[in-house]
């Protein structure tokens, strides 16, 4: 019986658990059940690195293109030992990071940490947006994937490969300077 379009009932695990040892309409129902639970995800998170909306869809392609290369009859397959979005975070993260090199829109001033970049120019005329834009790079990615993703904090720590007190420092820190931005006062009438 075909699932449609509707949301597929079975857990990350099990579909991956398909992919990995079922035959290839189970695995390919499987891994169109995977595809259409992260593709928002991994398309929100690619927009945050690609320099536009055409290099994000790609960057999309190019994530599930590496995922369903790793399971069989091409790999080895996926042992899920945290979410799923743990894999495809730093997996689309890269991808559109690459993207934007090539395009000649990603500059990295030397061997720099994430807190010391700029914030990438916002095109967004949404305040929140252009408050979280003024935010150092490891700080904004931190409160994206603790609030936006609902990550949480040793997730973190696994996606972005960093030790869990470098992720609460960041926490703190981006909360700190968002609690004192204007855009804040303004929202709490000061």
């Amino acid at each position: 019986m075909a699932r449609g379009r509707r949301q597929d009932p079975r857990s990350d695990e099990v579909l991956v658990e398909a992919c990995n040892e079922g035959d290839a309409r189970e695995a390919a129902e499987a891994f169109d059940a995977l595809y259409r639970r992260h593709k928002d995800y991994v398309l929100r998170v690619a927009l945050r690195f690609a320099p536009d909306t055409d290099t994000a869809l790609d960057v999309l392609q190019e994530t599930f293109a590496y995922l369903l290369r790793r399971f069989p009859p091409t790999g080895e397959g996926i042992e899920l030992t945290a979410k799923l979005t743990t894999l495809l975070y730093p997996v689309a993260k890269h991808n559109a990071i690459t993207a934007a090199r090539k395009a000649g829109r990603w500059e990295p001033a030397g061997n720099v940490e994430p807190d010391d970049l700029p914030a990438p120019a916002q095109s967004d005329s949404d305040d929140l947006q252009k408050v979280l834009a003024t935010l150092p790079q490891g700080q904004r990615e931190v409160l994206q994937l603790r609030f936006v993703d609902d990550l949480a904090l040793n997730e973190i720590a696994d996606v972005l490969g960093i030790p869990l007190g470098t992720v609460k420092s960041r926490l703190h820190l981006g909360v700190a300077r968002l609690r004192s931005s204007d855009f804040a006062k303004n929202m709490r009438g000061e």
